[in-house]
């Protein structure tokens, strides 16, 4: 009786579970397309057979949460909900009032997995060798439990200037896995100057680093510096956006208006609703006119968002040439929804496009999400890309950010160098070394006119990095690569943010090849046409 029993709830199995028709049916492919009832149909269906047959006591709320949340997901890599019982009104509250201090880095979240988007220029935690890319584990030896970047922020979120203990992992160029310690500081930067290096290459050569969009005094400050380096003779200009991740679209359509004729259209905006189409122009302030000189812009994977509708303006009006690396390739709009339980849902409403009409958003349908992240900015092949024509009649590329006109070969880190950071060791020596050697670091301009390193000091850093087991390599390859990082180490050490970026832009190969490609720069100028 028993193995009759158990043959008749295998084949009430096998029949609860098959499909009609034959297995080559079943694999088959619809042959139209399904209507919104049948699906919402299904979607009951299911619901109520989990409800009726599932052993256990589920909480259907919980269920339609998560149906919903993947739902939205389904959707971009971009949109989230915030489920109700994960909102904090009181800390929200606390925060927009200015009680609470932030953690000074960005995450976004791919496939579920908190990954830092970026460090915030002029915090402490710059020093700490937090890179893009590496994975929040544990927070105070907890498990994350936000789902979204900004509910994210709001758990970290604590008094100002206490410390948060997190758990990071990252995966190295060589495939292997290293877990981090790292203790942040709450800090607010936001009146920290997001221009953090206006100098001169040379007698007419200017150099701007701007690190983020963020704030309301971006652009005042970018006007400030060129007007500083322009009383000191500046005739063109290097503007550098790489790693500069976005911010303020309104920020971004005044630091074009800086170099484009009044009335020209800095980006349109479009979605499904008509509210959502929008023409960014350049609007006049206290400046009377644009500027006219030459300018390179640069750019690589870590420029986004809004960085990246300046670089694509300027590009599309034949005003700048863009070099470095294809940029990151995001580029749209977003509003928060309040839903009727108190959860709340972000959601992708439009895309921007640059002048010339290029979408500058990658595709994300057909790819995973940490596809999605981790291939952003690094293929340059334009094939298949949408493209359009520039007020010249250049062709440029969009459809994976801004390709750039000139392209600069990739940096790759070597595994030993990215260790010796992870370990903190460069920051642990250099201190040291500034600590004892600070009378001979008068000026960046020293440091990078007569570097201060002698043999002994190579040799002693490697005996020191040798000491947690990391080899450095004795080639002349190796040998200039730890030179240069300990240089620029000691530079941050020693003079700070804006030390380390005046020494990046004296001493990186990338920026002396920007000064080198003022030639074809120049040639746009005649490029420039009044707006319509």
């Amino acid at each position: 009786m028993k193995r009759g029993l158990v043959r008749a709830v295998t084949i009430a199995v096998a029949l609860a579970t098959a499909r009609p028709g034959s297995a080559q049916d079943s694999l088959r492919a619809p042959t139209r397309r399904r209507s919104l009832a049948e699906d919402l149909q299904l979607f009951s269906q299911v619901l109520n057979q989990i409800r009726v047959n599932h052993p256990d006591s589920l909480d259907t709320h919980e269920l339609l949460m998560a149906a919903i949340e993947g739902m939205v997901a389904a959707a971009d890599p971009h949109s989230y909900v915030v489920p109700a019982t994960r909102l904090d009104s009181a800390k929200e509250a606390e925060m927009r009032e200015g009680r609470l201090y932030p953690v000074p880095i960005a995450f976004r979240f791919v496939a579920g997995a908190p990954l830092v988007a970026g460090v915030a220029p002029g915090s402490r935690a710059v020093s700490l060798d937090i890179l893009p890319g590496d994975e929040l584990v544990t927070v105070n030896n907890r498990a994350v439990a936000a789902a979204s970047a900004d509910e994210l922020d709001l758990a970290l979120a604590g008094p100002k200037n206490s410390t948060v203990t997190m758990s990071l992992r990252r995966r190295r160029a060589d495939g292997s896995v290293a877990r981090l310690e790292r203790v942040v500081t709450r800090e607010r930067v936001d009146e920290s100057s997001a221009v953090a290096a206006a100098i001169m290459l040379d007698a007419q050569t200017g150099y701007v680093r701007v690190t983020t969009f963020l704030g309301d005094k971006v652009a005042d400050d970018l006007h400030a510096a060129l007007e500083r380096l322009e009383g000191s003779g500046m005739r063109r200009l290097v503007l550098d956006l790489r790693g500069n991740g976005g911010g303020r679209v309104d920020e971004a359509k005044r630091i074009a208006g800086e170099f484009l004729p009044r009335g020209t259209i800095v980006y349109t905006a479009s979605g499904r609703k008509t509210e959502i189409t929008d023409t960014g122009r350049v609007q006049r302030s206290f400046w009377k006119s644009e500027r006219r000189y030459p300018i390179v812009l640069m750019v690589d994977d870590g420029t986004a968002s809004a960085s990246e509708l300046v670089a694509g303006a300027l590009q599309d009006h034949d005003r700048a040439l863009i070099i470095g690396r294809p940029t990151f390739g995001k580029s749209l709009i977003m509003q928060t929804f309040p839903l009727t339980d108190g959860s709340r849902m972000a959601l992708v409403i439009g895309q921007i496009r640059t002048p010339c009409g290029r979408i500058i958003q990658r595709a994300y349908h057909n790819a995973s999400r940490r596809e999605y992240y981790r291939d952003a900015g690094q293929t340059s092949d334009t094939t298949g890309r949408p493209a359009c024509r520039t007020d010249r009649g250049r062709t440029v590329y969009g459809g994976g950010g801004i390709v750039p006109d000139v392209m600069l070969p990739e940096t790759l880190t070597p595994s030993w160098l990215a260790r010796a950071g992870e370990h903190g060791l460069l920051i642990t020596w250099a201190a040291g070394f500034v600590d004892r050697s600070g009378p001979k670091l008068a000026s960046v301009d020293a440091l990078v006119g007569t570097p201060p390193l002698e043999s002994a000091d190579l040799a002693a850093f490697r005996s020191f990095a040798a000491s947690s087991d990391i080899l450095v390599p004795v080639d002349s390859a190796s040998t200039e690569a730890l030179t240069k990082a300990m240089i620029r180490t000691i530079a941050f050490s020693k003079f700070g943010e804006a030390g380390y970026y005046k020494l990046v832009a004296l001493t990186d190969p990338g920026v002396k090849a920007a000064a080198h490609a003022f030639e074809r720069a120049s040639e746009l100028l005649g490029a420039v046409q009044p707006p319509d």
